[in-house]
């Protein structure tokens, strides 16, 4: 049995890529979902600024009246 550093590398090897192609997937995977959540609130953000610019009545639409 050989128990160089070498042998214990080459042995470990896969296992050290395994968790750190996990670890990579799990960092991305919250990036993302940070990514997302801050949109969402910005947009709903956003909208609420803009209603509030319009007065409120962002969903009003004018009707000429009669003559």
């Amino acid at each position: 049995m050989d128990l160089s550093p070498s042998a214990w590398l080459e042995a470990l090897l896969p296992s050290v890529l395994a968790v750190a192609a996990v670890t990579a997937a799990l960092v991305c995977a919250v990036a993302a979902g940070i990514v997302v959540v801050l949109r969402l609130v910005l947009r709903r953000r956003h909208r609420a600024v803009r209603e509030e610019a319009a007065g409120g009545l962002s969903g009003f639409t004018w009707t000429p009246p009669d003559e």
